[in-house]
């Protein structure tokens, strides 16, 4: 008698992003070799596709366990680029957060010191000032040779000069530089291609 094709090592309920991701570190990852996605959808069909798609690991909080999850993932995520040849077109143009209240001006620069603490990078304070440290600014693609950490801009004609976009009443923004967007749909195209080649099966 053979054996029944439903048998499974792993059986993962749902072919979202999630699921196909388990399935990917399952099979690919760690060499599970008879793992099971199960959905009466067609994968990354519900939610997954529908996402803002964006990341950052800039999240203020005295110990918030978010910036060290993020980093786990960011790191995941860019491993996965470098595989793939980026093919889910991951990259860093950041975050911006601004204000035009006077009175958050200082809130925002508290708030700001504390993910560096947390391990999210360095804090870059830009005042318009001779000994101001350098600023990089984000490229439209890719996702190497940026800066981490954040860069807070407290000198207005200074930030409208790399952000000429701005409303002339913003008076502070901080720039979020391991950050950035990617497209989520192709990603999950791409861990369940790996984890079927390593293996894995769609049941819908």
């Amino acid at each position: 008698m053979s054996a029944n094709p439903l048998n499974a090592q792993v059986v993962i309920c749902g072919a979202g992003i999630a699921g196909v991701s388990a399935a990917y570190h399952l099979a690919a990852r760690h060499a599970v070799r008879n793992v099971l996605l199960v959905d009466e959808r067609p994968p990354l069909s519900l939610t997954s596709d529908k996402s803002t798609e964006c990341y950052r690991n800039w999240w203020p909080g005295p110990g918030s366990a978010m910036v060290s999850l993020m980093n786990r993932s960011i790191d995941i995520l860019e491993s996965l680029a470098q595989e793939s040849g980026d093919i889910f077109h991951l990259n860093r143009r950041g975050y911006l957060y601004l204000t035009a209240a006077p009175g958050r001006v200082g809130a925002m620069l508290t708030a700001a010191q504390e993910p560096p603490i947390l391990g999210a990078g360095e804090l870059r304070v830009h005042r318009g000032l001779p000994d101001d440290p350098p600023y990089i600014p984000a490229q439209p693609e890719g996702y190497q040779g940026m800066p981490g950490g954040a860069d807070l801009f407290l000198d207005p004609a200074l930030l409208r000069s790399y952000f000429p976009s701005l409303s002339s009443r913003v008076i502070a923004g901080l720039p979020v530089r391991r950050a950035g967007w990617f497209s989520a749909k192709q990603l999950g195209a791409y861990l369940l291609e790996q984890a079927r080649r390593h293996g894995a099966r769609l049941l819908q």
